[in-house]
Protein backbone atom coordinates (compact mmCIF):
# COMPACT_ATOMS: atom_id res chain seq x y z
CA UNK A 1 0.00 0.00 0.00
CA UNK A 2 0.79 3.25 -0.74
CA UNK A 3 0.88 6.76 1.35
CA UNK A 4 -1.86 8.01 -0.89
CA UNK A 5 -4.12 4.47 0.19
CA UNK A 6 -3.00 4.98 3.65
CA UNK A 7 -4.56 8.54 3.51
CA UNK A 8 -7.67 8.11 2.00
CA UNK A 9 -7.93 4.99 4.14
CA UNK A 10 -7.47 7.14 6.99
CA UNK A 11 -9.80 10.02 5.62
CA UNK A 12 -12.62 7.32 5.42
CA UNK A 13 -12.16 6.17 8.51
CA UNK A 14 -12.38 9.29 10.03
CA UNK A 15 -15.46 10.59 7.97
CA UNK A 16 -16.48 7.11 9.57
CA UNK A 17 -15.82 8.41 13.46
CA UNK A 18 -17.61 11.46 12.70
CA UNK A 19 -20.64 9.62 11.41
CA UNK A 20 -20.35 7.56 13.96
CA UNK A 21 -20.03 9.99 16.61
CA UNK A 22 -22.98 12.30 15.42
CA UNK A 23 -24.94 9.10 15.19
CA UNK A 24 -24.23 8.53 19.00
CA UNK A 25 -24.92 12.13 20.21
CA UNK A 26 -28.12 12.23 18.13
CA UNK A 27 -29.12 9.11 19.86
CA UNK A 28 -28.04 10.28 23.00
CA UNK A 29 -29.92 13.29 22.44
CA UNK A 30 -32.96 11.32 21.98
CA UNK A 31 -33.02 9.46 24.50
CA UNK A 32 -32.60 12.22 26.95
CA UNK A 33 -35.43 14.10 25.15
CA UNK A 34 -37.33 10.62 25.55
CA UNK A 35 -36.82 10.73 29.43
CA UNK A 36 -37.80 14.16 30.04
CA UNK A 37 -41.22 13.64 27.65
CA UNK A 38 -41.91 10.29 29.84
CA UNK A 39 -41.15 12.47 33.40
CA UNK A 40 -43.41 15.10 32.06
CA UNK A 41 -45.89 12.29 31.32
CA UNK A 42 -45.84 11.12 34.61
CA UNK A 43 -45.82 13.92 36.35
CA UNK A 44 -49.16 14.98 34.22
CA UNK A 45 -50.16 11.52 35.18
CA UNK A 46 -49.69 12.07 38.74
CA UNK A 47 -51.56 15.08 39.15
CA UNK A 48 -54.67 14.32 36.78
CA UNK A 49 -54.65 11.65 39.66
CA UNK A 50 -54.21 13.54 42.34
CA UNK A 51 -57.35 16.24 40.77
CA UNK A 52 -59.76 13.68 40.47
CA UNK A 53 -58.97 12.38 44.25
CA UNK A 54 -59.66 15.74 45.97
CA UNK A 55 -62.27 16.33 43.88
CA UNK A 56 -64.19 13.61 45.12
CA UNK A 57 -63.05 14.52 48.73
CA UNK A 58 -64.87 17.96 48.50
CA UNK A 59 -67.80 16.86 49.43
CA UNK A 60 -66.44 15.14 52.54
CA UNK A 61 -64.67 18.63 53.22
CA UNK A 62 -67.79 20.53 52.74
CA UNK A 63 -69.88 18.02 54.91
CA UNK A 64 -67.26 18.43 58.10
CA UNK A 65 -68.23 22.35 57.63
CA UNK A 66 -71.53 22.28 57.47
CA UNK A 67 -71.66 20.15 60.58
CA UNK A 68 -69.03 22.86 62.76
CA UNK A 69 -71.34 25.86 61.21
CA UNK A 70 -74.67 23.78 63.15
CA UNK A 71 -73.37 22.41 66.29
CA UNK A 72 -75.46 23.44 69.05
CA UNK A 73 -73.56 25.73 71.31
CA UNK A 74 -74.23 23.33 73.95
CA UNK A 75 -72.02 20.92 72.48
CA UNK A 76 -69.32 23.18 71.31
CA UNK A 77 -67.14 22.28 74.32
CA UNK A 78 -67.80 18.54 73.98
CA UNK A 79 -64.60 16.39 73.52
CA UNK A 80 -66.00 14.77 70.60
CA UNK A 81 -67.14 17.59 68.97
CA UNK A 82 -64.07 19.33 69.09
CA UNK A 83 -62.70 16.23 67.88
CA UNK A 84 -64.87 16.16 65.11
CA UNK A 85 -63.68 19.72 64.37
CA UNK A 86 -60.13 18.54 64.61
CA UNK A 87 -60.54 15.61 61.71
CA UNK A 88 -61.70 18.65 59.79
CA UNK A 89 -58.83 20.92 60.16
CA UNK A 90 -56.62 17.80 59.52
CA UNK A 91 -58.43 16.91 56.53
CA UNK A 92 -58.05 20.56 54.96
CA UNK A 93 -54.29 21.14 56.23
CA UNK A 94 -53.45 18.05 53.94
CA UNK A 95 -55.67 19.09 51.09
CA UNK A 96 -53.83 22.21 51.19
CA UNK A 97 -50.62 20.62 51.28
CA UNK A 98 -51.41 19.07 48.02
CA UNK A 99 -51.83 22.95 46.42
CA UNK A 100 -55.79 23.44 47.28
CA UNK A 101 -56.88 26.83 48.14
CA UNK A 102 -59.81 27.81 48.65
CA UNK A 103 -61.94 30.67 46.44
CA UNK A 104 -62.54 33.84 47.90
CA UNK A 105 -66.35 34.81 47.69
CA UNK A 106 -68.23 37.26 49.78
CA UNK A 107 -67.25 41.21 49.25
CA UNK A 108 -65.13 39.92 46.15
CA UNK A 109 -66.65 40.85 42.52
CA UNK A 110 -68.15 38.40 40.24
CA UNK A 111 -65.78 35.91 38.01
CA UNK A 112 -67.24 34.24 36.19
CA UNK A 113 -63.99 31.99 35.74
CA UNK A 114 -63.53 31.10 39.95
CA UNK A 115 -67.58 31.61 40.30
CA UNK A 116 -71.07 30.23 39.84
CA UNK A 117 -73.66 32.55 39.94
CA UNK A 118 -77.16 30.87 41.32
CA UNK A 119 -78.74 33.58 41.97
CA UNK A 120 -79.10 37.70 41.10
CA UNK A 121 -80.22 39.29 44.47
CA UNK A 122 -81.19 42.81 45.25
CA UNK A 123 -78.43 44.65 47.95
CA UNK A 124 -77.08 47.57 48.47
CA UNK A 125 -73.94 46.26 47.60
CA UNK A 126 -72.78 47.13 44.19
CA UNK A 127 -73.80 44.98 41.35
CA UNK A 128 -71.46 42.07 40.49
CA UNK A 129 -70.41 41.91 43.91
CA UNK A 130 -70.57 38.11 45.93
CA UNK A 131 -73.18 38.83 49.19
CA UNK A 132 -73.52 35.36 49.75
CA UNK A 133 -71.41 31.93 49.43
CA UNK A 134 -73.40 28.80 49.26
CA UNK A 135 -71.00 26.39 48.09
CA UNK A 136 -66.81 27.30 48.59
CA UNK A 137 -64.90 26.66 45.82
CA UNK A 138 -61.54 25.44 45.40
CA UNK A 139 -57.78 26.33 43.11
CA UNK A 140 -55.61 22.92 42.93
CA UNK A 141 -52.24 24.78 41.76
CA UNK A 142 -53.21 27.74 39.47
CA UNK A 143 -56.34 25.10 38.23
CA UNK A 144 -60.14 25.92 39.42
CA UNK A 145 -61.18 22.90 40.47
CA UNK A 146 -64.49 23.27 41.57
CA UNK A 147 -66.56 27.31 40.98
CA UNK A 148 -67.68 28.65 44.28
CA UNK A 149 -71.72 28.83 44.34
CA UNK A 150 -72.61 32.33 45.08
CA UNK A 151 -75.54 34.89 45.30
CA UNK A 152 -74.60 38.44 43.84
CA UNK A 153 -75.84 41.76 43.89
CA UNK A 154 -77.82 43.43 41.29
CA UNK A 155 -79.31 46.71 41.09
CA UNK A 156 -82.32 47.52 42.75
CA UNK A 157 -84.99 47.54 40.71
CA UNK A 158 -86.42 51.07 40.73
CA UNK A 159 -90.93 51.25 41.46
CA UNK A 160 -92.83 53.56 39.42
Amino acid sequence: MNKKDNQNKIKTLNDKIGELTAGWQRTQADFLNYKKQASDERASLISSANASLIYEILPILDNFKLAADHMPENLAENNWAQGIKQVERQLESILQNEGLTRIKTVGEQFDPVLHEAIEHIESGKPEDEIVEEILPGYILNSEVLRPAKVKVAKKASQQK
